[in-house]
Parts: structure tokens; sequence; C-alpha cells
């Protein structure tokens, strides 16, 4: 069976930046997103992370939305960086959930926005969807 098989939950593409600290180390990342879903997040990182170690992620970068631990589930080394898949913890069902609908409704818009002639980064369709959207969005929630 492959990992895929055994995953719980769907997974979404993304290309979103989020940032992660290490608990006690005074040592902090942006990266981007993979994907995600309501169990976690995949990104990629500069830096290797060991199996069990606690994060705080931070959706987006510069406005923080939403920030909520993780642990770090699996890492592999790839070519010059690291895939780093992270489980949330301390999250409930419906933190997570507004988690991922709000980094797929921004990764609709950088998407739109690309098909539309904009080439939009993951940070710049971010800021614009929080400044265009964030309001209604966090209102409804």
């Amino acid at each position: 069976m492959s990992n895929i098989d055994k995953r719980q939950h769907a997974r979404y593409p993304a290309s979103l930046p989020v940032a992660f600290v290490l608990g006690e180390v005074v040592a902090s990342e942006a990266a981007y997103l993979s994907n995600i879903s309501v169990g976690g997040v995949s990104f990629n990182s500069m830096v290797e992370l060991e199996l069990g170690t606690v994060i705080m992620l931070h959706f987006p970068v510069s406005k923080p939305v939403f920030r909520t631990p993780g642990r770090v589930v699996w890492c592999r080394k790839m070519a010059f960086q690291y895939g780093i898949g992270v489980e949330f913890i301390d999250a409930d069902a419906n933190f997570r959930q507004r988690m991922v609908n709000l980094v797929r409704k921004i990764e609709e818009y950088r998407e739109e926005a690309v098909r539309a002639g904009r080439n939009l980064s993951g940070q710049e369709a971010t800021l614009e969807w929080i400044d265009l959207f964030g309001g209604e969005f966090f209102r409804a929630g």
C-alpha cells in the first residue's frame, strides 16, 4: 500500500507562503506549502527537521491569521532542500477546516489572476486576497 492510500485526509495543492518557528530555538524560516489537508501540511525547507519536532506554523507569513503548532512526521532530503510533513496538533476540527478553506480560496484567487495574465506570487496573492476578502471570510467564521 502506498503512502497516498494510507492518507486519512484529502490533500490540496498549494504554493502559498507559510512560516515556521522552532519551539525553544530562535529559528524561523519562510517556506512555501506543497499541500494542505485538515490533518496537516507539507512544505520544502532549507532546514532539516527531526521527526517529532514541534514547530509553530504561521499562515500567512506577513499577516498571520492562523497560528498553530504542528509535529514533524516526515523529513526527506531532496536535491538542495528537505521535504517536510507536519501534522497539526492542538487544533480543533473547525479551526483546521477553516485553515484549509482559507488556503484553498487564496490559491484559487492566485490561479485566476495568473489565467488573467497577472503573474502573482503566493505572497502577493495572499496579501491581496486578505485585503479584498479577509474581513468577509473571518466574519463568516
